[in-house]
């Protein structure tokens, strides 16, 4: 069996740009509470720490908490995957050969794909051949 892979160029897109979002905010989070961290004996409890209690001043728009900033950077993170993973279909294509009927002649043949309109190689009429059998 061959698998083919269909993608779609607008899921792509989106979930690419979801995902750069995301990790964009989370850089922003973890780069403004690095200074202040990495100077601390304890780490990761002085980041976590931090994370929960600094806030983010955004100009006019006032401020914002560094938990919800990394809470949405996490939820743009994995919003994005689920359009990646989702924008695309997986096809199964059968490999072997199949049997085609003529309607007229009532014939049959083996060929490597089944075909809208072929040639009947018995009576030599252009036909739609029924597909009667497939696999190997």
């Amino acid at each position: 069996m061959r698998r083919v892979i269909r993608k779609k160029l607008s899921g792509y897109v989106f979930g690419i740009m979801l995902c750069l979002l995301g990790f964009s905010v989370l850089f922003v989070v973890f780069w403004k509470a690095w200074s202040s961290a990495s100077a601390s004996a304890d780490f990761f409890s002085y980041l976590w720490s931090y994370i929960l209690t600094e806030q983010v001043n955004l100009g006019a728009v006032g401020t914002l908490r560094l938990t919800y900033l990394s809470v949405l950077g996490a939820v743009f993170l994995v919003l994005g995957v689920y359009v990646l993973v989702f924008s695309r279909q997986v096809l199964y294509l059968s490999g072997g050969s199949v049997s085609l009927q003529c309607p007229y002649c009532r014939n049959h043949w083996r060929a490597r794909r089944a075909m809208g309109w072929a040639e009947c190689p018995y009576c030599r009429k252009f036909i739609q051949p029924q597909v009667m059998k497939t696999g190997s």
